[in-house]
């Protein structure tokens, strides 16, 4: 498992009083995750045997380890916190259950990429962890999620970056559900998750109104860099930062990395807006064009 918070020693350096430490677990999902996004990119089989592959197979080990094995479709993950870090100590989190469904079958792609036999259970582990819904459909953010008002977007996460939901009107109805939720004073990245489903569904006046909410409530003077809350004085909040790139470049820009490495998806951008141009993009620095 790796550590919430870190420095040189590696070890976890999370503040003891933070229960963001031990239960955030999901970062184990993100780091294998963000690996094989690196090798979807690059193609540097090199670097993905060298490097990649260790830590996607750990990673998957993990997963496997983690789970509670309670039957067929209900190997469940108890007792985690979200990337709504309001909800704590809950059961089946819709991130951390669609970040290990996801990264299992990643650690099994990385395998047979290197001509090496992938662990059968990594797979049928991430068969039979479960992503709740309501009786209406809409993904349920975790066991006991009773619609009160969340930090930052978590159940969205699993249309965009994890595309474990990709259905067009799934990816609506949880967006139409959760974005009323969204704390006003929460973190800037939540917004940005939202702008780029909005965005690649179409959707640029809605898109717009999120991707201007990413970012606008947590300027700081005089520079406008992002302070990690609306109103917020501290400032320099790479996440944020990161969200607002992300909402530009992937929603509004259409840029995906997909096993045929960095595509561009047809969207519309806001009223207003002539052109988008993106630069220096992937392995070649290539230009992809909005208009």
């Amino acid at each position: 498992m790796y550590p919430w918070e870190s420095t040189t020693t590696g070890q976890e350096e999370t503040p003891v009083w933070a229960l963001t430490g031990p239960f955030q677990q999901h970062i184990s999902g993100c780091v294998g995750w963000a690996a094989w996004q690196y090798y979807l990119v690059t193609k540097d089989k090199t670097w993905l045997r060298e490097r990649g592959w260790p830590i996607l197979k750990e990673v998957a080990d993990f997963w496997a380890s983690r789970v509670e094995r309670n039957g067929p479709g209900h190997y469940d993950i108890n007792n985690v916190i979200g990337a709504n870090e309001w909800q704590e100590n809950i059961d089946n989190n819709a991130f951390t259950n669609g970040m290990a469904k996801t990264v299992l079958a990643y650690a099994a792609d990385a395998a047979t990429e290197l001509g090496l036999t992938p662990d059968l259970d990594w797979m049928h582990v991430a068969g039979n962890i479960p992503i709740l819904k309501f009786p209406d459909g809409t993904t349920r953010e975790n066991a006991t999620y009773d619609g009160v008002t969340i930090k930052q977007a978590d159940v969205n996460l699993l249309a965009y970056p994890l595309k474990v939901i990709t259905d067009p009107a799934q990816v609506k109805k949880d967006l139409d559900y959760y974005e009323p939720r969204m704390a006003k004073d929460g973190p800037a990245m939540g917004n940005a998750i939202l702008a780029v489903s909005a965005a690649r569904a179409g959707d640029a006046v809605r898109g717009y109104d999120l991707w201007v909410k990413s970012y606008k409530p947590n300027e700081v003077p005089p520079f406008g860099v992002l302070a990690e809350t609306a109103g917020g004085t501290n400032p320099y909040f790479a996440t944020g930062a990161g969200g607002f790139l992300q909402a530009t470049l992937m929603g509004f820009g259409g840029l995906d990395i997909t096993p045929q490495g960095v595509v561009q998806m047809k969207t519309k951008l806001p009223k207003g807006w002539k052109s988008l141009t993106m630069t220096g993009i992937g392995t070649e620095k290539r230009t992809f064009t909005v208009k």
